[in-house]
């Protein structure tokens, strides 16, 4: 028997063959495969558990004669004896679960929808990218089977080492829209850049092939790889019977079925786009534009949550920080040796209208207090830091331990404020126990974050950023209908303790002699009674206090020089709750909910209130600033006048909108309707979640094709040189956002008057 080291690079299943890349210290890949069986079981009447054994034996998918064992449930915290089926034929697991949809209440099966690779890793406690050993024999046909296998570190480490990654990336010349034949693709090595023409496929796919073997990448990083790219050139490669050389692994057999469609879904009231997968075996592939954690955290994002959850890389990279956490959660409930349900089955309680009122409550908002003006000077920030993660975990919060059945006559036991339920203190919770680890990883990153010279800064904040959209999710997961560990009751007792920190803070500071400014779900803005400057000194004994009282860090985020909280654009007495912007002590600028912040206003407009902040900061008193009016309005007519004369570059004027629907289903014909439309007559069907961009052209037009033109319609018809826009609508969406963060400063009140005509300016 041979042995060999290096990181667990790639790991996939074919068949009941799970396969698996590993890359040495010296940068050499090799393949070894490995035999899995994995594990259900099942529970239900002996008749029917006779017919699901026979339709076992009959798809010769039982690898051991089914046994009974005893195993705990996890909600009833019982054990039950659940009869043990261990398969040969692990591809056959996904039909099996979708068969529960029809046979539900029959029969339940436990741990049946445990992503195979993930299952495996668990079993032989590995992960992605862990430093492992070894031991293998080779077989007739020169692949490596493993006959030991030894990870050499720790998955709970947080200073780990990657291995060194070529990467190449994918892009397209012109809109993914475009049709391909008319488009070019763009491929970038670290010893150049190459343009390949797509109008002859076959001398296409030559040509990647031979960058393919030049480079030998690990990584291929693409913008629509999944939705256009790859899925074109493997149908092409597939037509002219071409090999290509995308893959590494050519000894596995790897089945591709080409598909373009993609999947469709709601989700907290929006409909969300994904498109289909298509994932490289050996390397990876990474879509930029078809995965959460890879546009908010990066590569190293990515890294961090495939570790801890025992994803594949390439899975975690098109899968949600939801996913994620739900795994991390699976592998804590197989640690305990829990059934793992298939599906979320705990449902809530039922709860007259008087309950429903004083539970569904929410976090907890004070509207911003401005009856000294919506702006204000000497305003300090406090938040929680990670409330409710660290309330989960503080007090033991899972979907397991509300109402549990075994302390029901407890008297000890601990409470959840205004609503009475009960926390379990004989079990640790699958939720808490999962998140005590997360939580502690991120603030690990983010200590080490604030060392400004820190040599890998760079990651560090990719990893903390992925961790915390994880945290982010866990509140939500709760309560979430198909989260596999969730219970309503146990997210209504979250935001029932965070109400009541969040006032606990409010009084401690009112004790100290601040008046309450604001406050949020998890922060508080205070201001001195006589509004004077603030002591950062003070702040940290009042943060200290509020810990002391809540068991929950309070950071100061920052003392405010200045801080705007704008009016509402429907109501202009009103602020609104969470839309705030203004200048700390040092300069800095933190905005929230403003447009710069925003993802439906165009870049140039954008780009033009960014300017316009940056201005701001430069002075720390309101009468400063607002001495300095003229400058402001300077500015604002710089950026005005690109607009006004038609010159602007129409690519930074474009909207960006997400549709609901496909385009059969719009009836109105709104700006996201006609855009659809455009691209349907253009041979493009645009499915329901996609996005979409669009020129204003002409608003008022009676003829809705000239109201709005697609981004690919500007571009097919190559006429880039004379396309001209609505100047009225794009300066009117200029006015707005510098009317956002100056209506409350300024000395005049008519704002319409700056886009006049005339150009009545007030000074």
């Amino acid at each position: 028997m041979e042995t060999f080291k290096g990181y667990l690079f790639d790991i996939y299943h074919s068949e009941q063959k799970i396969y698996l890349w590993i890359k040495s210290d010296s940068g050499e890949l090799k393949l070894f495969f490995d035999e899995f069986y994995p594990i259900i079981y099942a529970d239900a009447s002996p008749s029917i558990l006779k017919k699901l054994v026979k339709r076992f034996y009959e798809l010769d998918a039982l690898a051991e004669i089914p046994t009974v064992t005893e195993k705990r449930l996890f909600y009833e915290n019982k054990s039950i004896p659940v009869l043990k089926l261990v398969i040969s034929k692990p591809q056959l697991l996904p039909k099996i679960t979708n068969k529960l949809f029809h046979l539900y209440g029959k029969y339940d099966i436990y741990h049946s929808d445990i992503e195979i690779t993930t299952g495996y890793m668990v079993e032989k406690d590995i992960y992605p990218l862990c430093y492992l050993e070894i031991g293998y024999e080779s077989t007739k046909n020169d692949l490596a089977r493993i006959k030991t296998i030894q990870s050499l570190t720790d998955i709970h480490e947080l200073d780990y080492k990657i291995p060194n990654l070529t990467t190449i990336s994918l892009s397209l010349e012109k809109s993914h829209r475009i049709p391909l034949e008319k488009n070019a693709l763009l491929v970038k090595t670290s010893n150049g850049n190459y343009r390949i023409p797509t109008n002859n496929s076959s001398e296409l796919i030559h040509e990647l092939n031979s960058i393919f073997k030049k480079h030998d990448p690990d990584m291929i990083l693409s913008e629509f790889g999944d939705q256009i790219i790859f899925p074109y050139l493997f149908k092409t490669a597939q037509d002219n019977h071409i090999t290509t050389e995308f893959d590494r692994d050519k000894t596995s057999t790897i089945r591709r079925s080409i598909q373009t469609k993609g999947t469709s879904f709601n989700t907290y009231g929006t409909i969300v786009y994904r498109a289909p997968s298509y994932p490289l075996f050996g390397r990876w592939h990474i879509d930029s534009k078809n995965g959460f954690v890879y546009k908010e955290a990066d590569l190293m994002g990515v890294i961090e949550l495939a570790r801890i959850s025992r994803l594949p890389i390439q899975k975690m990279a098109r899968a949600s920080t939801g996913k994620a956490l739900t795994y991390i959660e699976v592998d804590v409930a197989l640690r305990m040796d829990y059934l793992v349900p298939w599906q979320k089955s705990a449902l809530e309680a039922p709860k007259t209208a008087l309950e429903l009122l004083n539970a569904d409550k929410g976090g907890l908002v004070f509207q911003a207090d401005t009856r000294n003006g919506f702006v204000l000077e000497n305003v300090a920030q406090l938040d929680f830091s990670q409330m409710y993660p660290k309330v989960m975990v503080l007090h033991n919060i899972s979907p397991e331990t509300i109402n549990c059945l075994c302390c029901r006559d407890d008297p000890t036991t601990e409470t959840v404020p205004s609503l009475g339920y009960r926390i379990c203190k004989k079990r640790k919770g699958v939720v808490s126990e999962a998140l005590s680890h997360i939580v502690e990883r991120r603030t690990y990153y983010k200590k080490q974050s604030k060392e400004i010279n820190h040599p890998d800064k760079s990651n560090i904040d990719q990893k903390q950023s992925s961790l915390k959209w994880m945290l982010v999710t866990s509140f939500g997961y709760l309560g979430y209908r198909n989260a596999k560990f969730g219970k309503l009751e146990s997210h209504e007792s979250v935001t029932a303790f965070g109400r009541e920190k969040l006032i606990i803070a409010k009084e401690v500071a009112e004790d100290y002699g601040y008046n309450l400014i604001h406050a949020i779900t998890d922060c508080i803005f205070i201001q001195k009674e006589d509004r004077s400057p603030i002591q950062t000194e003070n702040l940290e004994e009042v943060c200290r206090l509020i810990q002391q009282k809540t068991k929950i860090a309070m950071d100061i985020e920052g003392i405010f020089s200045w801080v705007s909280f704008p009016p509402s654009t429907t109501d202009q007495k009103m602020p609104v709750a969470n839309r705030y912007m203004g200048r700390f002590m040092d300069g800095k600028f933190k905005g929230r909910g403003i447009i710069l912040r925003r993802k439906d206003y165009p870049i140039y407009i954008k780009n033009a209130q960014a300017e316009m902040v940056r201005w701001m900061c430069r002075f720390e008193s309101i009468k400063e600033m607002q001495s300095h009016e003229s400058e402001i309005l300077e500015i604002f007519k710089k950026c005005d006048e690109p607009l006004s004369r038609g010159s602007a570059n129409w690519k930074d004027l474009l909207l960006q909108r997400s549709t609901s629907q496909d385009p059969e289903g719009y009836t109105v014909d709104a700006p996201s309707a006609v855009a659809v439309k455009d691209l349907l007559e253009m041979g493009v069907r645009v499915q329901a979640g996609e996005k979409v961009r669009y020129l204003v052209v002409n608003q008022k037009s009676h003829q809705k094709g000239e109201r709005y033109r697609t981004e690919e319609r500007i571009e097919n018809k190559d006429l880039l040189n004379i396309i001209r826009y609505d100047k009225n609508y794009y300066r009117k969406l200029l006015l707005r956002s510098f009317k956002e963060i100056w209506s409350s400063l300024a000395s005049f009140k008519n704002f319409e008057d700056l886009i006049s005509d005339e150009q009545l300016l007030p000074f």
